[in-house]
C-alpha cells in the first residue's frame, strides 16, 4: 500500500449484520429472562473494520449486499456514522445478530445462517466489489461468507484484487478462507479457534499455536496475523520466517469482546498504509483492540 495520510480502502462484507445488545441482570437458563436495555447499531466484521478504519483518519468505502427492513435500518445507521457505502439489493432481509450481556457473568452470542442470495445477487455484488476497488489502496475481505456465494468467492476475489495491484486484507474462516489463503493475500487474520479449524488439529499449547500460524504463513507466503484475546497477538512472515509477538495492552474493565479483532485489523492496516515497521503494525492493532474491549458494542471511544 502507497503511503499516505488517509488511504483509501475498499472493504467487502459480504454478510453484515444489524447487530442487536440485550443487557440483563443475569442469564437464568430455563427461566423468563427480563431485558434491561436493548441497543442496535450497523454490525459485522466488515462494517466493524470500516468503523475503525475510519476512526484511524482512512477513507473506507463499504461493499455490502442489503434487504428488507433491516438493511434499510443498517444503510440508515451507516449514514448516521458517515460512513461510505455501495449497497447492493438482494431480496432476503438482512439479518439480526443478537448479543446477550448479563450484569454478572459470559456474554452471549446469536449469529442467523440467513439471507440466502441468488447468484444473480453474487454476480451484481461482486461487480460492484470489483467496480469500487478501482479507487481503492487496498481492498479487505472482512467476515463469513453470505450463503448462497459460491465458496471460492473470497479465493476469485483475491485473485482479482492482486491482477489489480491491490493489498489484500483477508478475514473469514471454513472453507472459504482455507481456499482464499492460497491465493497469497497480503495478511490474513485469524483467531486462535479459526487457525485450528484451518489446520484441523486442536491447538492446545503454545508450540502447537505457532507451528499452525509457520504452516500458514509458508502457504500463503505473506503476513499471518493471529488474535489471541488476551494473550495479544504474533505476527508471521512467510517468505521471511520473521515472528514477532506481544501481550495484550492492560485493561482495567473488559467492556465487550464483540469487533476487538476487527479493530486490531483495522489499527493493522493503518499502520502498514506508512512508514511502520511490522512491529509496529503489531503494535497499533493491539492498541485499537484493547480501545475496543473499553467501549459498548458499536461504539467508538473519543480520539
Amino acid at each position: 500500500m502507497s503511503e499516505r495520510s488517509s488511504p483509501r480502502v475498499c472493504v467487502v462484507s459480504l454478510n453484515p449484520a444489524v447487530d442487536a445488545e440485550w443487557r440483563v441482570p443475569a442469564v437464568v437458563p430455563g427461566e423468563k429472562n427480563e431485558l434491561s436495555s436493548e441497543r442496535r447499531w450497523p454490525g459485522g466484521k466488515g462494517i466493524n473494520v470500516a468503523r475503525w478504519l475510519k476512526w484511524h483518519g482512512a477513507r473506507p468505502h463499504l461493499v455490502l449486499p442489503l434487504g428488507g427492513a433491516t438493511g434499510v435500518e443498517l444503510a440508515a445507521g451507516l449514514r448516521a456514522e458517515k460512513l461510505e457505502f455501495t449497497a447492493v439489493a438482494i431480496a432476503q432481509s438482512t439479518r439480526v445478530n443478537v448479543v446477550v450481556t448479563p450484569d454478572v457473568g459470559t456474554q452471549l452470542r446469536f449469529n442467523p445462517s440467513w439471507p440466502v442470495l441468488s447468484a444473480a445477487e453474487v454476480k451484481r455484488l461482486v461487480t460492484a466489489i470489483e467496480a469500487k476497488w478501482q479507487d481503492a489502496d487496498a481492498v479487505v475481505f472482512s467476515g463469513s461468507l453470505v450463503r448462497g456465494a459460491p465458496v471460492d468467492t473470497y479465493a476469485r476475489l483475491v485473485r482479482r484484487a492482486h491482477r489489480a495491484g491491490l493489498p489484500v486484507f483477508l478475514d473469514c474462516d471454513g472453507e472459504a478462507f482455507r481456499l482464499a489463503a492460497r491465493e497469497h493475500p497480503s495478511v490474513v487474520k485469524p483467531n486462535e479457534l479459526e487457525l485450528s479449524g484451518w489446520a484441523g488439529r486442536s491447538l492446545g499449547t503454545e508450540a502447537e499455536l505457532l507451528a499452525a500460524a509457520r504452516e500458514l504463513a509458508q502457504e500463503t507466503g505473506e503476513w499471518v496475523l493471529v488474535s489471541r484475546g488476551a494473550a495479544g497477538a504474533v505476527l508471521l512472515h512467510g517468505a521471511t520466517g520473521e515472528r514477532i509477538a506481544a501481550p495484550a495492552f492492560k485493561v482495567s474493565h473488559v467492556r465487550n469482546t464483540v469487533g476487538a479483532g476487527d479493530a486490531m485489523l483495522a489499527g493493522v492496516i493503518m499502520a502498514s498504509a506508512g512508514s511502520a515497521s511490522p512491529r509496529q503494525w503489531l503494535k497499533a492493532g493491539l492498541r485499537a483492540a484493547a480501545a475496543a474491549v473499553r467501549s459498548a458494542p458499536g461504539t467508538l471511544p473519543a480520539k
